[in-house]
């Protein structure tokens, strides 16, 4: 009998196993899940079987690993698992929990900017001018040039 065919009669039970075990796990989720910079988010921590964590202290690391990161404390979760908090900067945030008999949980998420950053756009159009400046002045370069015959053979 091939490995296969032994798996065979267990598989339906494997795939019910699967099924029943759902997706809970414990950490820590956002609404939305991409936060904007200055709106509202709710943040919610839960157990390894899906049921809310209350009083775990929440902190916010905005830049985490980066020289200019900094952290804020958000509060500690309401008896149903959340916590509001309105992002003050974008980019990477890393929220972390701590607390007195709760899990130690972190996860990292990106919050957007409210709009187009203006020194993006600046730094954006500078480096076109740059780059497309020199790839213009290369071929008129190119083209001042002598034409070279081909060698002889």
């Amino acid at each position: 009998m091939s490995p296969r065919g032994a798996l065979a009669p267990i598989a339906p039970v494997l795939i019910a196993l699967g099924l029943a075990a759902g997706p809970a796990r414990a950490g820590i989720d956002t609404t939305p899940a991409f936060p904007t910079q200055g709106q509202e988010a709710t943040i919610t921590v839960t157990t390894g079987d899906g049921a809310p964590v209350a009083g775990a202290a929440v902190e916010a690391v905005y830049r985490p690993g980066s020289k200019v990161s900094r952290s804020e404390t958000l509060g500690t979760t309401g008896p149903d698992g959340r916590l509001t908090w309105t992002p003050d900067g974008a980019g990477i945030v890393s929220l972390q929990t701590s607390g007195e008999g709760q899990p130690a949980l972190s996860t990292n998420l990106s919050v957007r900017f409210r709009g187009v950053p203006l020194s993006g756009l600046i730094i954006l159009i500078g480096a076109g001018f740059i780059l497309y400046g020199g790839v213009i002045r290369g071929f008129r370069l190119l083209a001042s040039l002598p034409p070279q015959l081909p060698p002889d053979t």
